[in-house]
């Protein structure tokens, strides 16, 4: 079973979860109140690619912010420990990129190929708009809410929602710049860096143990002459 690793090289959180908590809207969140999306940048300014968290298909896509709902072709083991299909909707690559990478209704990216990337379509600035959400896919991939948001406009999210920080395993190579606070999972890879180390302090042991010995085989020739 495939993990549901995290998709980019980098991790910058740019814009976390939005808050509505006893009928008030946190307008701290802006256009994520009500939901758990992010917004991711990536390195810096520019446009990261973003790579198949698992193997994936794409279900739809929408809209002038280039909205792009992807399925996952089997259940993933998750972030929380469970297995489940996913879907995930991710919003704002150009034009010019989405159909250099192809993405088109029933199109299949495997684990690991670029699959999307950061653009400013629809959006101020280069980030991908994340959500998660509940397998299967339907009827369109997301619902109108009645929570509003800054702007007084009605807040639109993918159909059951999940945390990406339950979803989402952060590989060992993966540079966080910025993880928004929140409890991610990392892959441990601490056991293979201490192997790595005890197997060259051995070597600097034997070395050590040979030079000692040439030592004493030299002390031993002078003392001789």
């Amino acid at each position: 079973m495939q993990k549901c690793k995290f998709f980019m090289e980098y991790m910058r959180v740019t814009q976390g979860y939005g808050k509505y908590e006893n009928g008030n809207t946190d307008h701290t969140s802006y256009s994520h109140t009500g939901s758990w999306a992010l917004d991711l940048g990536g390195r810096d300014m520019e446009k990261d690619w973003a790579y198949a968290p698992c193997d994936i298909e794409v279900k739809r896509i929408y809209g002038n912010y280039n909205a792009v709902w992807f399925e996952t072709l089997d259940k993933v083991l998750c972030a929380d420990g469970q297995e489940r299909k996913l879907v995930f909707m991710l919003l704002h690559i150009d034009d010019d990129d989405l159909k250099a990478l192809g993405i088109t209704v029933g199109k299949v990216f495997r684990q690991g190929e670029r699959f999307y990337r950061e653009g400013s379509a629809g959006a101020v600035g280069n980030h991908i708009h994340l959500e998660v959400g509940q397998a299967p896919f339907y009827p369109t991939g997301w619902y109108k809410t009645d929570v509003k948001d800054r702007r007084g406009q009605q807040v639109w999210k993918i159909n059951k929602q999940l945390r990406p920080d339950d979803v989402f395993i952060l590989g060992g190579d993966v540079i966080v710049m910025n993880d928004g606070g929140y409890d991610w999972m990392r892959e441990d890879r601490r056991d293979d860096t201490i192997d790595s180390l005890q197997r060259e302090n051995e070597s600097l042991k034997q070395r050590n143990l040979q030079l000692e010995e040439n030592l004493r085989q030299i002390k031993a020739i002078t003392d001789a002459l």
